[in-house]
């Protein structure tokens, strides 16, 4: 029995606990807004969007998958892809983006970061507690079963 509390304590609420973080922080990490478009460098238009989820790395739920235009300031015009923040309610409009890693597009204007990084961070401290709570009792018989000092024979 203590094997399988083991096995949940430290396999199964580990990956439960990040599947649960990592939604509570894509929520807010996902809304984005259209932004300053004459300020920005590029600006990005869904063109089509496809489903995903509803249990992935970036947590519970589904997200899409949006294929863009990306029209830059110099004239040059791409595609490419982008995950999360924009949705088939966004195909048609333009948001003003830039790249990050790997020339992955992200918007310029993401309200609620802040918000999801609290969120998150509450959520991790919160985590933590339970998960030492759930842990400590499936090493407690250890603790249990060491010998009582004995005191010397007094002669």
């Amino acid at each position: 029995m203590k094997a399988l509390h083991r096995i949940f304590a430290f396999l199964l609420v580990p990956f439960l606990g990040y599947l649960l973080g990592a939604t509570i922080f894509n929520f807010f990490w996902d809304k984005a807004e259209p932004g300053d478009l004459a300020k920005a460098d590029m600006v990005a238009v869904a063109k089509s969007c496809e489903r995903k989820g509803p249990v992935a790395l970036r947590g519970f739920g589904y997200y899409y998958d949006c294929k863009i235009e990306r029209r830059f300031k110099d004239g040059d015009i791409n595609t490419s892809t982008v995950t999360g923040w924009l949705d088939p309610s966004d195909i048609g409009k333009e948001y003003a983006a830039h790249n990050v890693r790997r020339s992955q597009p992200a918007p310029d204007e993401r309200p609620q970061v802040f918000v999801g990084w609290l969120c998150t961070f509450v959520y991790g401290m919160l985590f933590m507690y339970v998960w030492a709570k759930i842990a400590v009792p499936a090493f407690a018989d250890r603790f249990r079963q060491m010998p009582e000092p004995q005191e010397p024979l007094a002669t």
